[in-house]
């Protein structure tokens, strides 16, 4: 069985189970958790800019859908397909 089950790894051209194993950890070196030196005040900084960059993008995001729709509109309403 084992013959069957390389040369059906080979026919698919993977190298086999082994090679996949020896590929992973120099591809991907793992990471590791740590904690963040940010003292409250950085942290609360940080995290006010990202929620002002949030919000800017809120912004852009529904103005671009308006405008969008707006379109829309005008192109239907102008051939006679709206109403």
């Amino acid at each position: 069985m084992s013959t069957k089950r390389s040369e059906v790894d080979d026919a698919r051209g993977a190298g086999g189970a082994a090679a996949r194993q020896s590929d992973g950890p120099e591809k991907m070196p793992k990471t590791e958790m740590r904690e963040s030196n940010w003292t409250p005040e950085q942290r609360a900084e940080y995290l006010h800019r990202r929620r002002g960059r949030n919000f800017l993008l809120l912004g852009a995001l529904a103005g671009f859908c308006l405008l969008i729709y707006a379109i829309a509109l005008v192109k239907l309403h102008e051939y006679g397909q709206l109403w």
